[in-house]
């Protein structure tokens, strides 16, 4: 069965506060979910890999799986990097090129607390830590809701900004929010990118869009079975009455076409 997951984070490390619990994972935890990926079960891959097993480019692993983190935050360097080398799984950071070195000021308004995003350096250390750096626009911008010119700059401005700092081609990009329309899918394209991410959950077959690549969110909230549901599932959420759902619906499927 050829299809593909990826799976996306955003800050590694203990909550500050209750509202962000769902965005944070916590050190222990992630490290747990690695230590389990590099099981055997699945297997991780860099996007690039990733990308050409959907174009028909390279054969297919078993159950590929790409990791990635959306903003940037600094804690991924100190939190996640480590487990990542332990265990050689590629991953990509999606990083805001206009806010290297400040702090998730966008997320304030809605009770979050303060949280450092990688410097320039930061970036490079990163980088140089085997983590492909991809871009999250230059401020965190709700494409869909400015002028298409805006928008426009936030795509190719943070792709040339980012490959300033780190010497690297970028070559993928991720929508913030998850907001994406037509026109904002063809700015990315025109742009140069190879491929976009969405939050849109689901497995990546070879038929997918690849500006419009599907993600399962990883909780802070999540527990390994649950980690381990999602993953098998190609869904979001997790519970456990979803197998016992999931193989229901199969059956009164089969039997409906008797």
């Amino acid at each position: 069965m050829n299809r593909a997951l990826i799976l996306m984070y955003h800050i590694v490390a203990e909550p500050l506060s209750a509202r962000e619990q769902r965005f944070c994972c916590p050190p222990a935890e992630f490290a747990c979910q690695m230590a389990w990926l590099a099981r055997g079960e699945y297997t991780p891959v860099s996007m690039d890999n990733l990308l050409d097993c959907l174009d028909g480019r390279a054969a297919w692993p078993k159950n590929p799986v790409h990791v990635t983190f959306d903003d940037g935050f600094v804690d991924i360097l100190r939190n996640a990097v480590p487990s990542l080398v332990r265990h050689g799984i590629p991953a990509t950071a999606f990083v805001l090129s206009g806010r290297l070195g400040q702090t998730n000021d966008w997320m304030h308004t809605r009770g979050f607390p303060q949280r450092n995003l990688v410097s320039g350096p930061e970036l490079r250390e990163l980088a140089a830590g085997g983590v492909t750096i991809g871009s999250h626009t230059q401020t965190h911008a709700r494409l869909t809701e400015i002028a298409p010119g805006a928008a426009a700059d936030e795509i190719t401005v943070s792709k040339a900004e980012l490959e300033d700092v780190t010497g690297r081609n970028v070559k993928h990009f991720a929508y913030p929010h998850g907001l994406h329309t037509p026109a904002v899918r063809a700015l990315v394209e025109r742009a140069g990118y190879q491929a976009a991410c969405s939050t849109l959950s689901g497995f990546n077959r070879p038929e997918q869009d690849r500006f419009l690549l599907r993600r399962l969110d990883i909780f802070g909230t999540d527990k390994l079975w649950q980690f381990r549901q999602k993953l098998r599932f190609g869904t979001n959420e997790a519970t456990r009455l979803k197998p016992l759902t999931y193989y229901a619906g199969r059956i009164a499927s089969r039997a409906s076409l008797r």
